[in-house]
Parts: C-alpha cells; sequence; structure tokens
C-alpha cells in the first residue's frame, strides 16, 4: 500500500505541528501516514504515532515498523587528518533512523 503523505519529525518541536499536520491529513481522506524520524528525533516520531493511535484516532493503527541507518555527515567535517591517526581510516558514523507507517483500519 503505497504512502498517502509523509511527515518527517526533524526537531522536538516538531511535535505538535507534526500532530496537527496529521490531524488535517486524515480529516482530508488519506488513509496511511508515514512518519520519519532519525537520531535523537526517533523517539518524537515514536510519540507522535502513539498520540496519534491511542488519542486521537481510535481508528488508527501502526501498520509498519521500519529500522534502519544511513552514514552521517557533517555539513563542516574538517578534511585534516592526521597521517599517523590509522583509527580514522576505519571509522564509519551512522545515524539511525525509524519510518513509521499508521493507517486507518477499514470500517
Amino acid at each position: 500500500m503505497p504512502n498517502d503523505t509523509t511527515l518527517i519529525v526533524r526537531n522536538r518541536t516538531d511535535r505538535e505541528k507534526t500532530i496537527k499536520d496529521a490531524i488535517f491529513a486524515f480529516s482530508g481522506g488519506t488513509k496511511s501516514l508515514l512518519i520519519k524520524g532519525e537520531g535523537e528525533e526517533i523517539s518524537t516520531a515514536v510519540e507522535v504515532a502513539e498520540i496519534l493511535k491511542k488519542r486521537l484516532y481510535p481508528g488508527v493503527e501502526i501498520a509498519n515498523v521500519s529500522l534502519g541507518s544511513r552514514p552521517y555527515f557533517e555539513r563542516n567535517q574538517r578534511r585534516n587528518y592526521r597521517r599517523d591517526d590509522y583509527s580514522n581510516k576505519n571509522k564509519k558514523d551512522l545515524i539511525s533512523k525509524i519510518e513509521i507507517t499508521i493507517s486507518k483500519s477499514q470500517m
């Protein structure tokens, strides 16, 4: 089932905005939502999904949860490594991510 709307949680203060956007999407006839969160905002994405499921829409259920990670890149990454520092060569920084699909149950 393709997702009708994708909501991305970028910071903690987006929680109320994301909940409001989800309410408007469900009121407008959307059948499913994809909520995404990365790093520290994984918990915020889970909170949004649980609030929608338990408090606001009793007919909403969590259809799928996908966990993963991606490489982490800073915008101002420095490239001045010491030549004799071999620990940086094999070091890979990853950032965790979550994708939660919630959908209205068929009544």
